[in-house]
């Protein structure tokens, strides 16, 4: 047996230097776990025998002393090319070709190889710079530099080259062979050899289009599991603990569980003696839950693995959501692969994955950081404690493995965004990669897919194949404005609500009423506030003096509102009027008052005292005020929210301003929701917080129109939404089919219009098809590029407003003063439920100004510290509306 101790691949957590032929092996046997054995290649080979070889080679370039220099020594210059993943991937290329593989295959290969610690390229130019330009790094470091590489290898390590090739092609081939091939005088110029399936001409130009159906899908298979093995392999549970198949296999949550939750709940409800309509609204609530459960079980033996849940707001679709999801989960025919089997649950917005997260922790008993449920969001703190961690590993390795496990998806169930979901599968980075053999025959469920921008509908479709198609997993699209966006082949999604009508016709708990600024965005409609209409009617807008007497009006009959706006600062201009008219509690400036003599962290005052507090001030006939917007810490949007539902279930008039954030999945009921103009979905979201239990006799939504804020020159709804051809267009139109001048019930809104409106977009052919012919082209760089949030340049601001909270920031500066680096990272990670996102744009001097004359969290950084309380930092930070910074364009005024 050849000595490999001689050549490290790392260094261990121990500081002790591992093997390299213990670390391929070690690899090789993980991603034996991860790719499933029946998975194929774009030629119709085995992919997890290509990945085999695959894992055998990747890391041979470390045979070089240069690499071992450069890994044993921090500051040493070594005397030759370093990089080891170039010649590991030509000799990918190589040892596949050996094996049989051929055409493509052999490119899967190379190119999983080559970016197994970046992230993957547009496929047919980054193999044109590789093997035919005649300059640039990307050349050098195929030719010149593995060419030299190879000499150097053949010259000090021959032996060890030729067990480690021999291996990898199981006796087909060669080192000799493969060094002659890179010291061959033609192949030093032109790597023809590697450009020939995805180039072609006499001149070997890119020819995306070479590329054979699945090609994109097999890279991703491969390379994502490489990836996630090998540094899964770095961690101390590689190193003398057999960890074997199980560690990947996490326990998902018992769907017994619902039955007793739900059990236990109609036995309190039973005690309690509910009211008929709220009695009956459970009922109907059961009824779906049942049946979609048992259209679950008929879902497992379909041949569709596609389906949709469409239900009305208020119908408990999340608990229905997840009883479909473990039905199907439970049901599915589990393949030998252990790895195989977990439900992901994605949301369109992190303001609502911690409701969801907290509601399915509660239901399985689930702890913060347990193999059974793990959330994902860009603010969360993605965790997951190895099992039966031994004693003797130091603490920062079982953090590392813990962070590793949870960014990886091990556990038995993910809440997570759409972002995290979609831009994991389209052009992912080096660490979101790692998710991706976690959906190996999972159940995915997408909640409010609607919300996804209508740009990525046909590359979400596209996805949503790729994931039923090559990862076996099950859909679920679960919404109550369901839209014609999955397809399931060529025939329609399985749907788990045979007949959703009756649910909508039962569920009439509400009227929609088209205020006059309204009715002239419909067709055919004038106004009776204006003799004309104007570019989308914008001329008929409201005014925010008329819309506050309005909602003032509201007040004095003792009614609790919800007004959404379309932009921050509409919302502030709102409730401003709103103040002036109804003189109404601020139970901002309440919840300000409370904070300011907190000794602890916000979570130390509990709803239910500012309820108390607030309740306590108010006048008889006087209103409560809550103003919400994303210029509010996350930490207290949820304590407001909290707040105003527990004020609403006690009969209090209170009068809510916010933007959308409270659209989705907030559990709230007004008397009436009043929504500025948007397009279909959001109007049917905002409804969802009217009258939801039927605990008022009939609700009201109001849909108006609200005029440009002071100094802004468009309507908030032409702002977010666009003009021409726009969605708010759309909806006009739909709702124009059911209009007839007077308050429409609730379901001709959300069957009848919300059907018309979605017919109208898929008649327009919406969407971006050049996505899909990315993913066609393995264009990975073009696709990682994509977005599904519109990135806008913001500055973070941490707004600390209790003695605790100022503590940890200048806790933090110490840990920077000390060099604590680890600490340090923990404890602004901390801070993430007190940070407010600022945009800035390029020109926008104003808002640079003043915050120029915020400090900087520590030296060096981006992140910015405002004292919140009463006094400190005069301008900057209010407690009713936020923080509060000029802003001077569209875009910063966005939610």
């Amino acid at each position: 047996m050849v000595d490999f101790t001689v050549r490290p691949s790392h260094i261990g957590p121990d500081g002790e230097r591992i093997p390299l032929e213990e670390h391929l092996d070690d690899v090789r046997e993980r991603v034996g776990w991860l790719v499933p054995d029946d998975a194929e290649t774009p030629e119709g080979n085995s992919l997890s025998e290509l990945a085999e070889v695959v894992t055998r080679v990747h890391d041979f370039g470390k045979l070089t002393a240069w690499f071992r220099e450069h890994l044993l020594s921090d500051d040493a210059q070594p005397a030759g090319p370093k990089h080891h993943a170039p010649i590991s991937a030509l000799l990918a290329h190589y040892a596949l070709e050996a094996r049989g593989f051929d055409g493509a295959d052999q490119l899967v290969g190379f190119l999983a190889v080559a970016r197994h610690h970046g992230r993957l390229p547009d496929t047919a130019d980054y193999v044109h710079r590789a093997s035919v330009e005649q300059s640039g790094r990307i050349q050098t470091l195929y030719r010149s530099d593995a060419l030299e590489q190879a000499a150097h290898i053949d010259e000090t390590v021959p032996e060890l080259a030729e067990e480690l090739v021999d291996r990898a092609t199981g006796g087909a081939g060669d080192w000799e062979t493969f060094h002659e091939r890179l010291a061959d005088s033609d192949a030093a110029i032109e790597l023809s050899w590697v450009a020939e399936a995805v180039c072609s001409g006499r001149r070997l130009r890119p020819a995306p289009e070479k590329l054979p159906p699945g090609f994109y899908e097999s890279v991703l298979q491969v390379w994502s599991a490489l990836v996630f093995a090998d540094k899964a392999s770095a961690t101390h549970l590689s190193t003398g603990i057999e960890i074997g198949r199980e560690a990947y296999r996490s326990p998902t949550p018992g769907r017994l569980e619902i039955d007793a939750y739900i059990d236990e709940l109609q036995t309190e409800n039973a005690e309690a003696e509910l009211d008929p309509p709220t009695e009956r609204m459970n009922e109907r609530r059961e009824d779906a839950r049942q049946e979609v459960h048992a259209r679950a079980k008929e879902f497992v033996d379909d041949d569709r693995n596609v389906a949709t849940l469409t239900l009305p707001t208020g119908m408990g679709k999340t608990l229905t959501g997840l009883d479909a999801a473990l039905t199907v989960l439970e049901g599915s025919e589990m393949a030998s692969n252990p790895n195989e089997g977990r439900l992901v649950y994605a949301l369109p917005y992190t303001s609502i994955i911690d409701q969801v997260a907290e509601q399915s922790r509660e239901l399985f008993g689930a702890g913060e950081r347990g193999e059974q449920l793990t959330v994902d969001h860009h603010l969360a703190d993605t965790l997951v404690s190895p099992p039966d961690e031994p004693e003797s590993v130091a603490d920062d390795a079982v953090e590392n493995v813990a962070a590793l496990l949870g960014e990886s998806w091990r556990s038995g169930m993910v809440v997570t965004t759409f972002v995290q979901m979609f831009e994991s599968l389209a052009g992912p980075t080096n660490a979101r990669s790692m998710k991706l053999p976690s959906l190996y025959g999972s159940v995915v469920v997408l909640d409010e897919p609607q919300a996804l921008p209508l740009e990525w509908w046909p590359l979400v479709d596209r996805l949503v194949k790729l994931l039923t198609e090559e990862y076996g997993a099950s859909v679920i699209a679960m919404t109550a404005t369901q839209p014609e966006l999955l397809s399931a082949g060529d025939r329609e999604p399985f749907s788990l609500v045979a007949d959703p009508d009756p649910y909508y016709d039962e569920l009439d708990r509400l009227d929609f009423v088209l205020h006059p600024s309204a009715t002239a965005i419909l067709p055919g409609q004038d106004s009776e506030e204006s003799d004309t209409i104007d570019d989308g009617a914008e001329s008929a807008a409201l005014s925010y003096d008329r819309a506050g007497d309005l909602v003032a009006t509201r007040a004095e009959d003792g009614d609790s509102v919800l007004a959404i706006c379309n932009t921050i600062d509409s919302a502030r201009e709102l409730a401003k009027s709103v103040a002036d008219r109804a003189t109404p509690v601020d139970v901002n400036e309440v919840y300000d008052e409370l904070l300011d003599v907190a000794d602890e962290s916000t979570e130390s005052i509990p709803a239910e005292r500012t309820r108390t507090e607030a309740t306590r001030r108010r006048r008889s006939g006087q209103p409560l005020l809550v103003h919400l917007t994303t210029r509010h810490r996350p930490c207290d949007r949820r304590h407001l929210i909290d707040v105003a539902s527990d004020l609403t279930e006690a009969g209090e008039p209170v009068l809510f301003v916010s933007t959308q954030l409270v659209e989705a999945g907030v559990d709230v009921s007004f008397d009436e929701v009043i929504r500025d103009f948007a397009p279909m979905d959001s109007l049917v979201q905002a409804a969802g917080r009217c009258n939801r239990s039927y605990d008022r006799n009939r609700g009201r939504v109001t849909i108006w129109q609200l005029a440009p804020p002071p100094n802004r020159e468009t309507t908030p709804a032409s702002a977010v939404y666009g003009r021409g051809e726009s969605l708010t267009k759309l909806t006009g139109q739909a709702l124009a089919t059911v209009y007839d001048g007077g308050p429409m019930p609730e379901p001709d809104v959300t069957r009848g219009a919300v059907e018309h409106y979605f017919d109208l977009l898929d008649g327009r052919d919406v969407g971006a098809d050049e996505y899909v012919e990315y993913l066609e082209r393995a264009e990975a760089e073009q696709l990682g590029r994509l977005s599904l949030i519109d990135e806008r340049p913001a500055v973070d601001v941490i707004v600390t407003r209790t003695a605790d909270e100022r503590e940890t920031v200048e806790e933090i500066r110490r840990a920077f003063s000390e060099y604590r680096w680890d600490d340090l990272d923990d404890l602004v990670e901390s801070t993430a439920d007190w940070q407010v996102s600022v945009p800035v744009y390029p020109g926008d001097d104003d808002t640079m100004e003043k915050l120029a004359a915020c400090e900087p969290l520590f030296p060096d950084t981006d992140r910015l510290v405002l004292d919140g309380r009463p006094g400190r930092h005069d301008g900057y930070f209010d407690a009713t509306d936020g923080v509060v910074i000029p802003d001077t364009s569209v875009e910063a005024r966005l939610l």
